[in-house]
């Protein structure tokens, strides 16, 4: 039978022979994940390895995109026989393999030893006893013989185990890719198949007790890495302790710490000891004897109030100002990023002229906010609904405070929006010679026809009205098909754009706002005669400059739930910090001359763009930080991250088409083609889809875990109650008498009861099942149907 591997969660598993399994753990590109993990411990590039499911392979089944595969699912489970075991927190591997009898380890059917991605556990291999139960109950017994502790979370069929590198393995028996044990699988896989894989002996008696719990845990304690909103837990604590007196009362200290820790970690002991252990004066508290899990089991049940303790808010709150410094950090890590990529996209250098590399990533977005709209005649296939062809859409900010430095984006707008700035030059003079003309004609009966032109860009003071006659004129045919062009608005002062939006015919272009990401229908059908009525895709880009109060101001708690925060490109730009902008002693027109002959090449592109690998990676991504979220049981991270994917490939496009340039044809006035996105490609969508998450999370995450909270606590006020038949329904068991009936709904006749569950049978919530006699008395049996009661 053999076992099997994923490459990612969006690819159903392969068999794994010999040679697969020697290919994978000498891949060098999965040897230098692992190295770079080692080095950062940025948990993303673990998740990135292929993992090899050891214990079962799969039937075939569909995914939820319709892919038929066979895919690691727990009820498609087929066992092998094999059984894998982890042994975490291991800070010499090596040392603890040495120990174990090397002349044993094949009499205990051991058949894989290898050092984990972390280089701080231990992975065991071995051959499943059907003498000693199912997989849990087998790795507690093997347990016993290597004198090491069960992690229970390896318990499932569907477990997977990261590939390791070939110098990492320490045991290998060629048994491993030939064994399988038909009798282990015909006993346990259909329980498995039905999500049953808790163990099935208590196992209490032979676990290995050399340590107390305390000391255990003081062991395996390695560097907190939780997080709370993105900021680091360990930050949170530091901040709590400032100001503690620890030579007053430790173990109070501890208790309050403990409580207060569930509102950031949750109601987790394990994890809550593992955090607390981490402090040098709680290790010392249990080399003194105190009872460290114990104690922290002990706060669980202390009241849990709604809001978090003011002392801990605190804690969080100057954390968070830390965060802004991280984020300022982060910026001058983009820039170098973006700088080291700038030899394969060379256009990188010229948007980016005469900045500072913290400022290299507004930069970037807003370039390829500009060139997307030029490139509007392109369209692609998304892993959404893939038979829709979608369109390059942006919604940009740069945000900063004022005189931060936000003045390079009008020198990009002039130079690569010129060439429709330049066509919409010839609409506006019919326009404008057609109002003249209205002005000495329109009383007579000679009245001119208003001509129908094509305007795309406009300025914040724009009408409604003419902004949407504009966007339906704004068609052009494209590959024999008509084709809406998108409109651009581009505006340095977001605070005056919302001033404007308060009032006026500009007023209520929220719903367009809202549309135009994923150019959604919109219309209109008013009686006065300046507006057009007809129904429409909103094709709409805006890129705005402006200060963080403005964007307070665009977007806040109030109204948050619209959804325009995810549709948005929110970049930092930082402080000037009294820094001078660098000097420029010679003028470099061949920067600016560059620019504008790419936004004249851009703008003849049209056809379908061959991006698919490029979607694959995103999906694979996302499947990823989504994993992440789920992790953390996080509905906020949750939503902001879903749309982050089309930011990657929207922004990315118009780079990728540059570097690809020579792949292009003519197709009479425009250029077309297809390219084959590869390695280089990605590593500029990767950067860009990090980004666009990371500043989705510094500025929106705290209002989104805000929204969350607030609606599951209006839903928890405004749920009704069970009422009390439903209750006592629910305490009836699955198969009850009359007996059980008066018991459960507290009646005491027994005509009442009969009468109540003869309205059950009528209501479909029970069905009679039989009967049965007792002192030569014949009584009904009734079983519920499965349908709830509400």
């Amino acid at each position: 039978m053999g076992f099997c591997y994923q490459k990612n969660f969006s690819n159903p598993t392969l068999p794994v022979d010999e040679a697969r399994f020697w290919a994978l753990v000498r891949a060098g590109k999965w040897n230098e994940n692992i190295d770079q993990y080692r080095k950062t411990g940025d948990a993303a590039l673990k998740r990135k390895l292929p993992a090899f499911i050891f214990q079962a392979t799969f039937d075939e089944t569909t995914s939820k995109a319709g892919k038929k595969g066979a895919w690691r699912k727990q009820a498609a489970t087929r066992l092998t026989g094999l059984v894998v075991m982890d042994v975490d927190h291991i800070e010499d591997p090596r040392g603890v393999f040495v120990k174990w009898n090397g002349e044993s380890l094949r009499d205990w059917g051991i058949v894989l030893i290898y050092i984990t991605p972390s280089g701080k556990g231990l992975k065991i291999v071995f051959k499943a006893r059907l003498e000693w139960g199912n997989l849990i109950d087998n790795q507690h017994q093997m347990a016993q013989l290597l004198g090491v502790e069960v992690d229970e979370s390896c318990k499932d069929a569907s477990r997977m185990s990261f590939v390791c590198k070939e110098s990492d393995i320490l045991y290998l028996d060629k048994e491993l890719f030939t064994y399988e044990n038909q009798a282990f699988s015909e006993r346990y896989t259909a329980l498995y198949r039905d999500g049953h894989s808790q163990a099935t002996r208590d196992h209490s008696a032979t676990e290995i007790r050399t340590d107390s719990a305390t000391e255990k845990v003081l062991k395996s304690c390695s560097p907190l890495q939780e997080e709370f909103n993105g900021m680091p837990v360990s930050e949170i604590i530091d901040k709590w302790m400032q100001g503690v007196n620890l030579a007053n009362n430790r173990h109070n200290t501890l208790v309050d710490l403990a409580s207060h820790l569930r509102y950031v970690i949750g109601k987790n002991p394990t994890r809550i000891t593992e955090a607390v252990m981490t402090l040098p004066w709680v290790q010392d508290l249990a080399n003194e004897g105190e009872d460290v899990v114990g104690t922290v089991r002990s706060v669980m049940d202390f009241k849990y109030h709604e809001h978090m303790p003011k002392k801990l808010r605190e804690a969080v709150a100057t954390t968070s100002q830390l965060e802004n410094d991280n984020m300022a950090q982060q910026l001058w890590t983009w820039g170098e990023e973006i700088e080291a990529l700038s030899d394969d996209f060379p256009i990188l250098r010229d948007v980016c002229k005469g900045l500072k590399r913290n400022q290299y990533a507004s930069a970037l977005f807003v370039s390829g906010g500009f060139m997307m709209t030029l490139m509007t005649r392109c369209r692609y296939r998304f892993y959404h609904r893939p038979e829709e062809l979608r369109r390059l859409n942006c919604e940009v900010m740069v945000i900063g405070d004022p005189a931060s430095g936000k003045s390079f984006a009008t020198r990009l707008y002039k130079l690569l929006i010129a060439p429709i700035i330049a066509a919409d030059r010839i609409g506006k003079d019919a326009i404008n010679a057609y109002r003249e003309q209205m002005k000495t004609k329109g009383a007579n009966k000679e009245k001119p026809k208003k001509p129908k032109v094509v305007v795309r860009v406009h300025p914040a003071r724009t009408s409604n009205a003419q902004f949407i006659q504009d966007m339906v004129n704004a068609v052009e045919e494209v590959d024999g098909e008509p084709m809406q062009l998108h409109m651009l608005t581009f505006d340095t002062e977001l605070d005056n754009t919302l001033s404007i939006q308060k009032g006026g015919s500009w007023i209520d272009k929220q719903s367009l706002e809202l549309k135009a990401f994923h150019n959604e229908e919109d219309g209109q059908a008013y009686s006065n005669m300046d507006s057009v009525i007809e129904n429409f895709c909103v094709t709409w880009n805006f890129i705005y400059t402006g200060t963080p109060l403005a964007l307070k101001a665009k977007i806040n708690e109030r109204n948050f739930g619209s959804g325009l925060a995810t549709r948005l490109t929110c970049i930092p730009l930082p402080p000037t910090n009294f820094e001078m902008m660098s000097r420029e002693s010679v003028v470099d027109c061949e920067s600016d001359k560059r620019l504008k002959e790419w936004g004249e090449k851009l703008d003849r592109m049209k056809g379908v763009l061959s991006v698919e690998k490029i979607v694959d990676e995103l999906y694979d991504w996302t499947a990823r930080r989504m994993a992440d979220a789920k992790e953390n049981n996080s509905k906020a991270e949750e939503m902001l991250l879903k749309r982050c994917a089309y930011h990657g490939l929207n922004f990315a496009a118009p780079f990728i088409v540059m570097r690809h340039w020579d792949q292009m044809h003519h197709d009479g006035a425009y250029y077309c083609g297809e390219f084959e996105t590869d390695e280089v490609d990605w590593k500029l969508v990767e950067l860009i889809v990090n980004i666009q998450y990371a500043c989705q999370r510094h500025y929106f995450l705290a209002m989104a875990e805000k929204y969350f909270d607030d609606q599951m606590r209006d839903y928890a006020a405004n749920v009704r109650h069970s009422s009390k038949v439903v209750e006592c329904f629910n305490r009836l068991p699955d198969e009850f008498s009359v007996e059980d009936m008066m018991q459960c709904f507290s009646i005491a006749k027994a005509n009442v009861a009969r009468a109540r569950i003869s309205r059950l049978v009528k209501d479909h919530y029970a069905e009679k099942v039989g009967d049965y006699v007792e002192n030569g008395t014949t009584k009904a049996v009734y079983q519920k149907t499965g349908k709830a009661m509400c």
